[in-house]
């Protein structure tokens, strides 16, 4: 198995939507998040708060990354699959992309191969 990171982008905010629409996403993801734990595919990942820093050569914004533009990443998950092709096929049921988001999936490399 390999690892792979997905980083989720975008997406409606959940203040945009009403309570119903709200709760059946939660319902979606814990569906999803299940499916993936039962397939032995979920290897973590949480949702990720709004505050933050951006550090770079020219110093410290004590803002994350906040127009749609830059790509704001909401949050992340970890998978074990047999291949890139094998991880795409997990995410194209994930209820962040019916949400109007959109998904960046990126092998981890293993450690021998960064020497």
């Amino acid at each position: 198995m390999r690892h792979y990171l997905l980083l989720l982008r975008g997406g409606k905010p959940m203040a945009a939507k009403t309570d119903e629409e709200n709760a059946a996403e939660m319902l979606a993801w814990g569906e999803y998040m299940g499916k993936l734990s039962e397939g032995g595919n979920l290897a973590g990942g949480l949702p990720l708060r709004p505050e933050g820093s951006v550090v770079s050569a020219t110093g410290i914004v004590a803002e994350p990354v906040s127009s749609s533009s830059e790509g704001i990443v909401g949050g992340y998950l970890l998978l074990n699959a047999e291949s890139l092709e094998h991880a795409c096929e997990l995410v194209k049921d994930c209820p962040h992309i019916v949400n109007q988001g959109s998904i960046e999936v990126r092998e981890v490399a293993a450690p021998e191969s960064m020497n």
